[in-house]
């Protein structure tokens, strides 16, 4: 199996929360944010004709160059646990949290992720989300 690179952070969406209070409740500032409400803009900054429809806030991961994806996972579910409260709050009023996954990779590749980190982001109301960046080879087909 080939080797790869991830990238991960923490994401919210919704209506039901100001992105700099949770960044503030979590104690950590956030990467991007916008809110409900505010004008959009683009990625340079320019000022759109409309409003954002719902709150965003993303939260970069760190990760170590040796660690694989399920050690960075655990230690970040770990680390949020203390804010499950906050999470359950958020996820009653139909926000979303999640984990976005990066996943670089130049051919075949995987990792397994342990039930029990599974089930501890299932207890926290996070979703795993991920984008696979691959090779533009064909997909076999048997």
């Amino acid at each position: 199996m080939n080797t790869f690179k991830f990238r991960t952070s923490l994401r919210f969406f919704g209506k039901s929360f100001d992105p700099h209070e949770l960044s503030t409740q979590l104690g950590i500032k956030a990467t991007y944010e916008h809110k409900m409400g505010e004008r959009r803009t683009t990625p340079k900054g320019a000022i759109l004709n409309s409003v954002y429809d719902e709150s965003y806030c993303l939260f970069d991961i760190a990760s170590h160059p040796k660690d694989g994806l399920h050690e960075v996972l655990d230690r970040t579910t770990n680390s949020l646990f203390c804010h499950k409260d906050l999470f359950n709050s958020i996820r009653r009023c139909g926000d979303r949290i999640e984990i976005f996954v990066g996943w670089f990779s130049s051919g075949n590749s995987g990792e397994v992720l342990p039930y029990d980190l599974m089930a501890k982001l299932g207890e926290l109301g996070i979703d795993l989300a991920l984008d696979v960046y691959g090779s533009n080879s064909e997909i076999e087909e048997n």
